[in-house]
């Protein structure tokens, strides 16, 4: 893998790079040495995947209609719509 910054790797391309890995890894024909370096590149990358993913679950808005108009509001999970209730 060529070194990118994490902002140039989109979460498409890591999850990519993360299923190989994954098939690479699950083949068993990896030396140990590569095994831990695929490893260790797969642990990063999923940290990435999950960081790109909080941030996308932060930035989207429910469309709600309220009488005539549609207005957004913050998303919220479940758990946390009934934690906000009590």
């Amino acid at each position: 893998m060529t070194k990118k910054t994490e902002k140039e790797l989109s979460f498409d391309k890591s999850l990519a790079q993360l299923e190989k890995i994954v098939q690479d890894m699950e083949g068993g024909s990896l030396p140990l040495e590569k095994m831990m370096e695929q490893f260790e590149e797969g642990m990063r990358l999923i940290a990435l995947c999950s960081a790109k993913l909080n941030e996308v679950e932060k930035k989207i808005e429910l469309m709600v209609k309220k009488g005539d108009k549609i207005v957004t509001e913050p998303f919220e999970l479940e758990k946390e719509k009934k934690e906000s209730e009590v």
